[in-house]
């Protein structure tokens, strides 16, 4: 997106019905006290999925458990989590296997999200006012998990409940099958930007809620 113009967006919002969601799992709404008060299950889930490019400075600095916490303590934060029912053990609650979740949470009127994105879009684009921006930190499905639509679940059951304008999403580069997901949901790719210090490039990704 050149500086100086802004792209019209599609609405994301879903159009009804959440996704089906597959035999033993569950939908559950976590605050940002319950994850403050015990990361642990939702990091080793992270480390699971991300096992492959763990050593990679994208998934380790700063570490996800460091992150998650960080990130609780903002306002409007949520995170949507999917749990299977533990076939094994018949595990549920807190003890059933964490199948994938989504989290994210309003990004503030001195936000650094959109610093160092390019190409340069306009001011007002990137000009926050409170409610303007969900940003959303990470969407993951555990690989037992995939193509059953726990992810689409989990995208749909984050955005119904968000008040915000629009939401914001920023994917590492070469993921090309959640950069296609996300298009698939209506986002549109705006720039890349580097999120943290020696991380990979991202794209940023945004589409409209209201």
């Amino acid at each position: 997106m050149p500086a100086g113009t802004a792209t019209a967006l599609t609405d994301v919002r879903p159009d009804g019905l959440i996704a089906h969601l597959p035999a033993g799992i569950r939908i559950e709404h976590h605050t940002g006290a319950d994850i403050a008060a015990d990361p642990r299950p939702w990091a080793r889930a992270y480390e699971e999925v991300y096992a492959h490019a763990i050593g990679l400075s994208d998934h380790c600095d700063p570490p996800i458990a460091e992150r998650l916490t960080r990130h609780a303590g903002r306002p409007g934060f949520a995170l949507v989590a999917a749990r299977a029912t533990d076939t094994a053990t018949g595990a549920e609650g807190a003890d059933a296997p964490v199948a994938g979740y989504i989290y994210g949470y309003t990004l503030p009127t001195d936000t650094l999200w959109w610093e160092g994105l390019t190409p340069q879009p306009a001011p007002e684009y990137v000009r926050e006012h409170p409610g303007r921006t969900v940003g959303v930190c990470e969407l993951l499905v555990a690989p037992a998990w995939r193509r059953t639509r726990v992810g689409l679940a989990l995208f749909q059951a984050f955005i119904a409940d968000r008040t915000e304008e629009r939401a914001a999403a920023l994917l590492a580069d070469g993921n090309d099958v959640v950069l296609d997901r996300y298009a698939k949901y209506g986002f549109q790719k705006v720039g890349t930007v580097e999120p943290y210090p020696g991380w990979r490039r991202h794209t940023m990704v945004v589409g409209a809620l209201r």
